[in-house]
Order: C-alpha cells, then structure tokens, then sequence
C-alpha cells in the first residue's frame, strides 16, 4: 500500500528508532497505519454527496505492548495517513481526523482494537474559490457542496446558482467539480459536461453567471 510505504519513510525520517523505544513485540507503527486505514475504509457511508469516512479513531492496545509515552509526532503521522487515503480516495471526512492510542488490559498483547466515530467539526481549508470581487471562499473538507442553499459547505447567494448546484472533490491527486442537474449548468474554463470537469491552478468554475477562481492552498 503506497500511502503506509509513504509514512513508514517519514517516520524513519521522524526519529531513528522510535518503534523500538515505544512498542514492544510484535506492534509496529506501519502495521497501526494500515489498520487505520483498513478500519476507514471498513467504515466508510455512502451519502447523497458520496463515500464520508470516519474522523475519529481510538486505537486500543495492552499496555504491556508499550514502552514510553507516545510521541505526539507519531500521531500526527497517523493522522496524516488518514488525510491522505481521504484525499486520495475521494473520501469526505466531515471533521478534523484525531488519531488517540489508549492503553486496555481487555485487548490481548501484541493484538490491536480499533474503534471510529464520526465528528463534525471545522476543517484547515485545502483550496480556495475567489471570486470577480476578489472574496476568497474556502473548500474546508472534501466532497464540498456548492450552491444557493445555507446547507451548502459553500454558500453563492445568486440567483442564477441552482440551492445544490455542483461538487467539488480531490480524488487520485487530481480536484474535480462536477454538476448537479443545476439549471443554469457548471463549466470550467468555457468547457461543460455531463461527466466530472478537471480542475488545474487558476481554473475558472462558472456556475451559471458565477465565476470562481480555483487555487489549492
């Protein structure tokens, strides 16, 4: 899996040695990454906007698996795998993702449990939609609803803008906008079509009479 090969070179970056000086036996932080990301795409929910994956995991092992205290660079690693299978995969996660490691006499040696939930919460901006007077909309999670609805992740308050008129995703390291069976329809850059429209730097998403600059951040 390259997303777990991608973290197990940053964490041989991270610290020489950290595995050794926290886990004992069999527990190693590339195996907690791919259970991490096992368990997202076990809990992934299909919704009216697509797949929304899980944002908080608690990872349960027998403290007599452990060493030292947990280093909090380690799970912002971990944190970081599942930001970048979500981004990679298309994913929506909704929240902020936090990763915790607890210690639990219930969970056998060398073994681990892991348990998700999903909780709402504002999320660092991944790119940013400007308009023709230079406002800056920021596209906070993945999978972003756009349209004249204030249930929309991004609110354009014209009414030549459909209440769900497009989404906007990454997916393969590529972003994407794809209509909604809007009105007025969805172009980027003079181009419509039924299928989803590839976004590049300084791309111009018309919605209608709306124009949108995209830059990711």
């Amino acid at each position: 899996m390259k997303l777990v090969r991608d973290f197990e070179r940053r964490l041989e970056q991270f610290v020489d040695g950290v595995a050794g000086k926290v886990f004992r036996g069999k527990l190693h932080p590339v195996e907690l990454a791919a259970r991490l990301v096992r368990e997202a795409d076990l809990g992934v929910k299909e919704g009216p906007i697509g797949p929304t994956a899980p944002n908080i995991y608690a990872l349960r092992v027998n403290p007599r698996g452990l060493d030292t205290d947990i280093p909090s660079g380690l799970i912002r690693e971990l944190e970081e795998v599942l930001e970048s299978t979500a981004a990679d995969r298309g994913w929506r996660l909704g929240g902020p993702v936090r990763v915790s490691l607890q210690p639990a006499e219930s969970v056998s040696p060398g073994t681990v449990d892991c348990r998700v939930d999903w909780s709402p919460g504002r999320r660092p901006p991944w790119a940013f939609l400007t308009d023709d007077r230079g406002n800056r909309l920021a596209v906070m999670d993945n999978r972003c609803l756009i349209g004249r609805a204030e249930t929309c992740d991004i609110t354009v308050g014209n009414p030549g803008v459909s209440r769900t008129h497009a989404l906007l995703w990454r997916e393969g390291g590529e972003a994407w906008v794809s209509d909604l069976g809007s009105a007025n329809g969805t172009e980027v850059d003079g181009s419509s079509s039924h299928s989803p429209l590839l976004l590049t730097a300084g791309g111009v998403i018309a919605l209608g009479p709306v124009e949108l600059t995209f830059n990711e951040v």
